[in-house]
């Protein structure tokens, strides 16, 4: 009997994880999704909310380590798999002199991520599996992004190389997607599309080769492949999936 892997998604309700979400369940999978707050969670849609195979938790990640773990240990959350889909730049654009906003940046984009993966790195060495999964950002190349939000993906992605060449042995894979512009449920560029389609096809044609923007189904099977057992030998990887992008 092949036992169900447990995928914990931090971040359910970001635009991209929800569109998987019933790609997940189709693959059998024992889901741990957590949210921020009662509103993102309205983002979830119904049908999805019901299903006895994924379990929803509140989770809030500028809240202090321990609570944040004590949360995890309340819930009894299991990982084989983690998906770590939480991420922002609070819409800071001009470099922060302050650097509390440069702890809540970081917080946000990887440091509560490493906190959650050593967690579970323990057990999944034990168990010889894992696939830990992030997601970065063109950000970190494109010299006109804000400061604070490309340092910090860029802090990622280091984190993802290093930890990966650490990790490998015990058949953990750590990788992470780089993404451009994407509409997907609740984001900024799905209600662009809505406010302002012709502005929004205007950018995609001048930013991405493929001349359109991108969609939840452009990931789907990518994601599903990078943290399911088929997946042997990719490890420390950064993929582009950006359509293209023309970075100058």
């Amino acid at each position: 009997m092949i036992m169900k892997k447990n995928l914990l998604i931090v971040g359910a309700t970001s635009g991209l994880m929800i569109s998987c979400l019933k790609s997940f369940l189709e693959k059998k999978y024992k889901i741990f999704a957590t949210y921020s707050t009662e509103k993102s969670l309205l983002n979830i849609p119904k049908n999805l909310k019901k299903s006895k195979s994924i379990k929803f938790i509140k989770l809030d990640f500028l809240e202090e380590d321990e609570k944040i773990l004590k949360i995890l240990k309340k819930n009894k959350v299991k990982a084989d798999i983690i998906i770590n889909a939480v991420g922002g730049s609070f819409g800071i654009k001009e470099y922060p002199y302050s650097l509390d906003n440069w702890r809540r940046s970081l917080e946000l984009n990887i440091l509560k991520h490493i906190l959650i993966n050593n967690f579970f790195l323990k057990k999944m060495i034990t168990k010889k599996f894992g696939r830990i999964l992030f997601f970065s950002s063109l950000a970190v190349e494109n010299t006109n992004a804000p400061i604070i939000y490309s340092t910090s993906k860029a802090f990622l992605e280091n984190y993802v190389k290093k930890s990966s060449i650490i990790f490998g042995k015990n058949n953990i894979l750590i990788n992470c997607i780089k993404t451009s512009i994407i509409a997907a449920k609740g984001n900024n560029w799905y209600k662009a599309i809505v406010s302002n389609p012709n502005k929004v096809k205007k950018i995609t044609k001048q930013k991405l080769s493929v001349e359109r923007i991108g969609i939840p189904n452009d990931f789907i099977d990518f994601i599903n492949l990078f943290i399911s057992s088929k997946n042997k030998f990719m490890n420390g990887s950064i993929v582009n999936i950006d359509g293209g992008a023309k970075l100058n």
